[in-house]
Formats: structure tokens, C-alpha cells, sequence
């Protein structure tokens, strides 16, 4: 227990300073990238993206299946059930493969019959090339689920971040590489498929020789087919909703030839810093996950699942919070020396995507433990209802608006998704007290609101857009919000959790 506590401590701080890394390094390597690749084909790289991403739907939301029945089989039935639960979805995801490379082909020989009017005739069949590199890779990814979510369910945490941290700064460098080379959007899309492999190999080599774990293929329990089946239909429903949401904005951009490819790299652009927000704040919640799981099964208190709620939501909220209301003082100048004037827009675009998204971000373990009681069928109708309205007034809103009515569209219903109705389901039917998480919340808002107002009152007086003030204005926002919170916001629990890793430290350098 001792160990596994240990390895928890050292895979949080080995996934902050792998997510630290994963927004550092775009930070510089961004404006390179746009620099070589022009605005045109990174929008066309972005919009390639998004249309393949649709694909990830052909695993019906399986993915998601597949560490809570693995876990569940070995608390129940033990190491064989695992192993043979391990074959089942192994089976299945090289099913999902197949049908991923077959409806891709289908997907790729359609592109025209979409896009010929807002792309030229050269970016359509580049277009096709990058989709076709896209699929191969994803069908690659299914095949290998198993193998992710195996070690993520048996909570081995040094292992995948040290793979993470060496994909965050491999994948940039050897698209760099590419790019130097003259292989534009087509370089870097081949050079993500070469580290994804290298990951994939990886976790295999892992699974079977480190946690000596093997996929049985005799006497499958396909018994359990309905039961997954049931659970993860509900999860796929809500896996459309989130395709709707993330990806179908792009899509409908690229449809509208006054804004095409132009129009989705500012979008995409404004999309990378609620990016950033989102990895900052997610990885407590994503490692946290396995624990909601075995804490629902081994029936805690509903007091219990809000406390752990509330400890993850504050300290995601003070993150998101920084973040948000520095972007917000800051974030026009910053856009200028970043990427441009050409991307003035991706300043309201991230406002309008990063504002709205702090909801269920700071809820991240609400929704774990929705799915872990097998509650998510509300969530996932109410979003699947709330997706389609938002898809039909973005398209609207974009007529008027451009990329800024698609935003504004998405960040609507997102407020009305996640702000009310599913804040009313975590506490009416998942039992989680949300009066209590939302008191609990609402000092960590305070500091970062007034900083913000104050800054943006300097800023009248203050020339931010020359470098040098931007980044003092930047290290000083940030120290005095540390100073603040620590001195008015912060509870015992919060300080000691910071106080004990530096003790930690210091006697380790002892």
C-alpha cells in the first residue's frame, strides 16, 4: 500500500512535469511551426485533424469500458478473470481496428464531394494524403487500447509518464526535424505516427515482461459482452457529443469559403491555450480515476466521493484560475509576440472556449464517479441534445460572427450543459453534495478576478505590448498570485500537500 501510495506522489509530479513540458515546448516550437508551415497548411493540418477524429467514434465508447472491467474482474475473480477479460478486449479492439481502416478509405474518397469548393485542388489531395497517414495511425492506436488501459488500472504510474514525457518532447522535435526537411503538414503527421508506434511497442514489451500479463484468448468471457455493451453505449453517446463539440466546430469552418483554412488555424490557434488549460488540469482527475473506481466498489460514503471531489477541484481550480485570468490581462499582447496579428482573433476564440470549460473541469472527479456507479446515461442525453443545438446555431452564428459565433455558440451550451443541468444531476441523482463542492469552490475565484481587473486597469497605463514588460507583468502577476492565495485562500490541507513535497525535497538533497 506503502509503495503504491509512493508510486501515486511520483507519477502526480511526473505528469505536472510532463504536462508543464507538453505546454512549454509548444509555446516556443508554435510560432516555428506556423513560420514554416504558413497559416494555409497548418489550418489545412488542423482540419484534416479534426475529420479524422470522427473515427474514434467507431470504438462506440469501448475505450472507456475497458479499465473499469478490468479492474472489476480482478477484484471479483482474480488474475485469470483479468487475463481473460484482457482478451475479450483485445479481440475486440482489432475488430475496431479493421472497421476504422475501412470506413477511413470510405471517409477519404468523400472528402471532395465536401471541401471542393472551399479548397483548391492541391490542398484537397494533400488533404487526403494527411487523412490516410491519420487513419493508419488510429487504427494502430485501437489495436493497443488494451494495453494502455491494463497498466492504467493497475495504477503503474512511473512507467506511462516516463513514455509521456518522452512522446511530449519527441513528437515536436521530430516534427521540427520534418519541417526543416521541407516535408511540411505531411512530415508531421508521419512523425506522430512514428512516436505513437514507439509508444505502443513499448506498453506491449511492458505489460507482458514487467507485469507479466498476458491477453487469454481460450474461453473468453463473451457472457459479458451485453454488460459491456449496456455500459459503454451510454459512453459512446456522450463520446458523440464530445466529438460534436471539439471537433465539428473545424469541420463546418473548413465548409465556408470566406473563412476555410484561414479560418481554422485562428480557431485552432485560440483552441491550443484552452489546450493548455485543459492538460494543466486534468492530470490529478486522470490519475485519480483507478481510485474513484475501486472507492465506488468497495462502497464509500457519498461524503467521502464529494471530499475527494472537492480536494481535486480546488487544487485544478487554482491552476485554471491563474491561467485563465492571466490570458485575460495578458493575452492580447501575448498573441502579438506569439503568433502575430494575423491571429488577433484567437484572443476572444480562447476567452469564449476557456471561460465556459472551468466547469467541468474542476468536476473532472464527479464525472468519474457518474461512470463508475454506471450513471451516465443522463449526462450522456442531455449532452447529445445540447450538442445538436449547439452544431445548428454555430452554423448560424457563423455566418455573421465568423470563428467567433462558433466559439461563442460552444461556450453557450456548455454553460447550460455543465453549469445547470448536469450540477443538478451530480446532486440529486449521483448523491454528490455540489452545494457543498460550489461553497467550498468560490474563494478560489476571488484573488484571480480582482488581479485581473486591477491588471487590465494598469494596462491603460502600462505598454504590454513591448516584450520585456510582458514577461515582468507575466512573473509578477503569477508571484503575487501565489502570495494571495497562500495567505488568504489556501486551507491546512492545501498548504500541507505543498509543505510535504518541499520537505521531501530537502531531505532527499540532504
Amino acid at each position: 500500500m506503502t509503495q503504491e501510495k509512493s508510486q501515486l506522489k511520483i507519477g502526480i509530479v511526473l505528469n505536472y512535469v510532463n504536462m508543464i513540458l507538453g505546454n512549454l515546448i509548444p509555446i516556443f516550437y508554435t510560432p516555428i511551426m506556423l513560420a514554416l508551415l504558413g497559416q494555409s497548411e497548418y489550418g489545412l493540418y488542423k482540419l484534416a485533424s479534426s475529420v479524422t477524429s470522427y473515427l474514434s467514434l467507431i470504438s462506440m465508447g469501448l475505450g472507456s469500458a475497458i479499465t473499469r472491467y478490468l479492474i472489476k474482474s480482478r477484484e471479483e475473480e482474480g488474475k485469470e478473470a483479468e487475463e481473460s477479460m484482457f482478451g475479450l478486449f483485445g479481440v475486440i479492439f482489432n475488430i475496431i481496428a479493421v472497421a476504422a481502416l475501412i470506413v477511413g478509405t470510405i471517409l477519404i474518397m468523400c472528402l471532395p464531394l465536401w471541401y471542393t469548393k472551399s479548397l483548391t485542388a492541391e490542398e484537397l489531395s494533400r488533404m487526403q494524403l494527411l487523412v490516410f497517414i491519420m487513419v493508419i495511425n488510429m487504427a494502430l492506436s485501437f489495436s493497443q487500447a488494451p494495453y494502455f488501459s491494463i497498466v492504467n488500472a493497475h495504477e503503474k504510474f512511473l512507467f506511462p509518464q516516463c513514455v509521456n514525457l518522452v512522446s511530449t518532447c519527441g513528437v515536436p522535435c521530430l516534427s521540427l526535424m520534418m519541417l526543416l526537411l521541407g516535408l511540411g503538414s505531411v512530415g508531421m503527421t508521419i512523425a506522430s505516427m512514428a512516436i505513437a508506434v514507439l509508444t505502443r511497442v513499448a506498453y506491449q514489451i511492458y505489460v507482458r515482461r514487467k507485469m507479466q500479463l498476458r491477453p487469454r484468448i481460450k474461453n473468453l468471457p463473451t457472457n459479458k459482452l451485453k454488460e459491456i455493451l449496456g455500459f459503454s453505449f451510454w459512453i459512446f453517446v456522450a463520446n458523440v457529443v464530445g466529438q460534436l463539440y471539439n471537433a465539428t466546430d473545424t469541420v463546418m469552418i473548413g465548409l465556408i469559403p470566406a473563412l476555410a483554412t484561414t479560418g481554422v488555424a485562428i480557431y485552432n490557434v485560440g483552441g491550443t491555450f484552452n489546450g493548455i488549460m485543459f492538460s494543466l488540469t486534468t492530470g490529478i482527475s486522470s490519475l485519480l480515476a483507478p481510485k474513484t473506481n475501486k472507492m465506488v466498489f468497495q462502497g464509500a460514503s457519498n461524503k467521502e466521493l464529494t471530499d475527494l471531489a472537492i480536494q481535486v477541484g480546488r487544487i485544478q481550480g487554482y491552476i485554471m484560475v491563474l491561467i485563465i485570468s492571466g490570458f485575460v490581462a495578458f493575452g492580447r499582447p501575448f498573441i502579438q509576440f506569439y503568433v502575430g496579428d494575423a491571429y488577433s482573433d484567437a484572443y476572444w476564440v480562447a476567452i469564449l472556449m476557456m471561460i465556459p470549460n472551468m466547469i467541468p473541469l474542476v468536476q473532472s472527479i464527479c464525472l468519474n464517479v457518474v461512470v463508475a456507479k454506471n450513471k451516465h446515461k443522463f449526462r450522456s442525453l442531455v449532452y447529445l441534445g445540447i450538442a445538436i443545438l449547439n452544431v445548428i446555431g454555430t452554423w448560424f452564428l457563423m455566418q455573421t460572427m465568423g470563428i467567433i459565433g462558433a466559439a461563442l455558440m460552444t461556450g453557450v451550451a456548455l454553460v447550460i450543459g455543465q453549469g445547470f443541468v448536469m450540477n443538478w444531476y451530480y446532486h440529486k441523482k449521483a448523491g454528490l453534495d455540489m452545494v457543498r463542492f460550489w461553497r467550498q469552490m468560490a474563494n478560489v475565484y476571488v484573488v484571480p478576478v480582482l488581479m485581473c481587473a486591477v491588471t487590465l486597469l494598469i494596462s491603460k497605463f502600462i505598454d504590454f505590448y513591448k516584450l520585456p514588460i510582458l514577461f515582468a507583468g507575466i512573473v509578477i502577476y503569477t508571484i503575487i498570485y501565489c502570495v494571495l492565495n497562500w495567505q488568504f485562500t489556501m486551507n491546512a490541507y492545501e498548504k500541507d500537500l505543498i509543505l510535504g513535497q518541499l520537505e521531501k525535497r530537502r531531505g532527499k538533497k540532504i
